[in-house]
């Protein structure tokens, strides 16, 4: 063989061994990638939790304001009819709420 020849060969195994090393890197790379995403998708179901609950937490206080306005309007004395009117909410929900607020009370007292 010519040293031409040798020349050609040993950069023809070179160039394989470097080829190997940046398939291993790019399996790495690759596993990597993969559980990044899997974190990514966590935190995405995380944040959307957070939401739903953030909004949960907004309606219960909403709730909350309002089933106050209604005992204090029935304490008042103003009827079940006016409060409805008033706070523009069916009737039905005003007596719903005036029904957990005894059971709440009797609950306490027990």
């Amino acid at each position: 063989m010519e040293p031409l020849d040798l020349i050609v060969l040993g950069l023809v195994g070179i160039l394989t061994i470097i080829l190997f090393i940046l398939a291993g890197k790019n399996r790495n790379l690759a596993k990597e990638n993969a559980l990044l995403h899997d974190i990514i998708e966590v935190k995405d179901k995380t944040i959307e939790n957070l939401e739903s609950h953030r909004v949960l937490v907004k309606d219960v206080i909403e709730n909350l304001s309002e089933s106050e306005k209604v005992m204090q309007m029935l304490e008042a004395g103003e009827s079940r009819e006016e409060i409805a009117k008033a706070l523009e909410m069916p009737l039905d929900k005003v007596e719903m709420i005036i029904k957990f607020d005894r059971i709440k009370k009797e609950k306490q007292r027990a």
